[in-house]
């Protein structure tokens, strides 16, 4: 008897920054309205997660499981969290692991911006990703200046951040930034006593063993040589430690999990050849991740029948050097390309079974546009992708013991690639953009070779593929206060990778077909300097084809069909703003068969600004102000009820 289960599936004025980048030459359209920069104004001192900030744009559902620091991720346009490519300064972090990047451990704090790419990944992140990129900019060594930021919240729950970026010589900048947080996460909620269909012996309880703490911080100096040419060194390391509160009716004592990273990346940049019309870049990076979690069954009943000390994790290695160029030729064409390797290793950690594998990759990618006609023009996407896997010690010997084996399994070379033209000139306030393309996702390492307890290897794993239309427009409206996008998307997918459970242990098979298809929309609008407007929604219709008859037609886990965001901004006298948000998203289910449903619901939330200095904010926030305890995609995760946070930031 076997049981299927299967991951979750997976714009801008005033606060949100600009959507746009504009070069010296107007010939070249840069217009894009799949690509959002969120500006640090936008979660400043308002309690929101990275994966809360997200989830506020059109198209973007967020994933979390409880509090601060909790497991957190989003889809983009029904692609599920695993697919997206989530990058910091560039660097991706998705690992050998297969799993979606952990968007808790992400410290808004440590951040300048966002940029989110909906409809692609672009070249300079070398592979394409199923459903776009996420990339958090870090502070960098350009800008002098700096600030501090304290906060204090619900549960017992505190942030601070330090950041600072000053010359130290007249060739040399030097950044630096630091920050750490916390929460109890003990918030109270309704406890199901394991009959989630009956109400009688439903009691209120407190969260237990959920406290989270995490710190990080940056160091990075930029050199400008004496030929022209700019040098980047920078260090990143972080930490992060929680306990595994386990179900909310068998919650556990001691069980914990941790998670070290460590980042070290140098760049060299050139001076602009033949009339700046050529842009070169190297660069070496080296990344370090290790995740383990813990329990001890005497003091966490977790289901376990033995008194062993139980300790399971992986540390990955990666090592990319790359070399990238930005190109025009002549005005009305522009494009870049970038070459890249990269090892990547993945080891056991723990009580595990010793196991380790190896990963090397070659990856070129590139872009190019070309302006055809003043309101017309034509662009080109793509990748290749070549893997070699390799087993440490020519053998591998799973975790669960019951196997061996003798040699990694070889892959074929991934060719992604798109097609877009873009209507419209940086001058003309309608453009849009009509694109469609072939995307390729290869396995895992931990997917095809079950690198923890409990799970068979599968070396015979195709790749997953999609096949993707959108078609956008944006129209800013004359006096440039309201700006309007809208944007149609359809995703066909192949060979998704789920887990099958068979006699307790899983194992993952390609063995799932969608069809996503939808709409978003979003305005954006300042109709007075008193009052900021913003409005959005995605209206999407998400359908499981599986061959599986108690799945097929069904709606894909995690995906509503309707979701809505609104915010009003007030700019008040005497330096006072006040912001009130405002979301909801239809019904939407935890499982495949779509007997579990979770029902509509909608939150809201207050935010009171004072800016007494031209450098001193307070806000105070007040966050699901209905006290809505509900739960999300993981439904033994109560999510915390109404929430208050205090946050002083001063700039210099």
């Amino acid at each position: 008897m076997a049981v299927f289960w299967c991951y979750a599936w997976g714009e801008p004025v005033q606060d949100l920054g600009v959507s746009e980048v504009v070069t010296e030459s107007d010939a070249v359209l840069e217009k894009n309205a799949n690509y959002t920069e969120i500006t640090s104004a936008a979660w400043e001192g308002k309690s929101l997660s990275a994966a809360d900030l997200l989830s506020s744009l059109p198209g973007i559902q967020s994933y979390k499981q409880g509090g601060v620091g909790s497991f957190q991720t989003v889809s983009i346009r029904g692609i599920a969290a695993r697919n997206i490519l989530i990058c910091v300064d560039g660097v991706p972090l998705n690992d050998a692991s297969g799993g979606a990047v952990n968007l808790g451990s992400i410290d808004l704090n440590q951040m300048e911006r966002v940029e989110v790419y909906k409809g692609n990944v672009p070249a300079k992140f070398g592979v394409a990703g199923l459903g776009g990129a996420v990339n958090f900019v870090t502070r960098n060594a350009v800008k002098k200046g700096g600030r501090i930021l304290g906060a204090y919240g619900s549960h017992n729950t505190w942030e601070g951040s330090f950041q600072v970026a000053a010359p130290v010589t007249d060739s040399v900048m030097f950044a630096s930034s630091f920050a750490t947080r916390h929460s109890d996460n003990d918030y109270e909620y309704t406890n199901r006593n394991g009959t989630q269909y009956n109400d009688d012996d439903d009691y209120t309880s407190t969260r237990e063993n959920a406290q989270y703490t995490d710190v990080s911080g940056n160091v990075q100096f930029r050199f400008l040589h004496r030929n022209g040419y700019f040098s980047t060194v920078s260090v990143t390391a972080s930490r992060y430690e929680g306990g595994n509160p386990g179900r909310e009716e068998q919650q556990t004592k001691v069980a914990k999990f941790v998670g070290e990273s460590a980042l070290l990346r140098y760049g060299l940049e050139s001076v602009g050849y033949f009339d700046d019309k050529l842009f070169l870049y190297g660069g070496l990076s080296a990344r370090f991740d290790k995740n383990v979690s813990s329990a001890y069954f005497p003091l966490d009943h977790i289901g376990y029948t033995n008194n062993e000390y139980l300790e399971y994790g992986a540390a990955t290695y990666k090592v990319v050097p790359e070399v990238s160029a930005e190109f025009t030729p002549i005005t009305s064409l522009k494009g870049s390309a970038r070459i890249a390797g990269e090892w990547e290793r993945a080891e056991a950690r723990g009580v595990s079974k010793e196991w380790a594998l190896d990963r090397f990759s070659f990856l070129t990618s590139g872009d190019l546009y070309y302006q055809i006609f003043k309101y017309a023009g034509l662009g080109t996407e793509g990748s290749i992708q070549l893997l070699k896997d390799r087993l440490d010690g020519g053998t591998f010997v799973l975790p669960t013991g019951g196997r061996t084996l003798e040699d990694a399994a070889e892959r074929d070379a991934t060719i992604s690639g798109r097609l877009y033209t873009r209507l419209g000139t940086n001058e003309f306030p309608l453009s849009g953009e009509i694109s469609m393309g072939r995307f390729y996702q290869q396995p895992a390492l931990m997917e095809l070779y079950g690198t923890f307890p409990g799970a068979i290897s599968n070396p015979n794993l195709k790749r997953e593929k999609a096949n993707r239309f959108e078609a956008a427009a944006q129209y800013e409206f004359p006096g440039k206060r309201t700006h309007l996008r809208g944007a149609y998307f359809e995703t066909h997918l192949e060979d998704g990778i789920c887990w099958i459970i068979v006699l307790e242990h899983l194992r993952a098979e390609n063995i799932s077909r969608s069809l996503v298809r939808g709409t978003e929309f979003e305005l954006t609008s300042s109709p007075s300097k008193f009052l900021d407007i913003v409005l959005r929604a995605t209206i999407q219709k998400t359908e499981n084809r599986s061959k599986m008859d108690a799945y097929k037609g069904n709606m894909l886990p995690g995906e509503p069909e309707h979701s809505y965001f609104a915010e009003a901004t007030l700019h008040l006298p005497l330096h006072f703003d006040f912001a009130w948000t405002s979301e909801w998203r239809s019904v939407m289910y935890n499982d495949l068969a779509n007997r579990m449903d979770q029902p509509a619901v909608a939150t809201h939330r207050a935010n009171l600004a004072y800016n007494p200095f031209e450098k001193t904010r307070l806000t105070f926030t007040v966050d699901n102000i209905t006290d809505q305890k509900y739960r999300n995609f993981y439904t033994p995760f109560p999510m915390p009820g109404r929430e208050y946070k205090f946050t002083i930031i001063q700039g210099f």
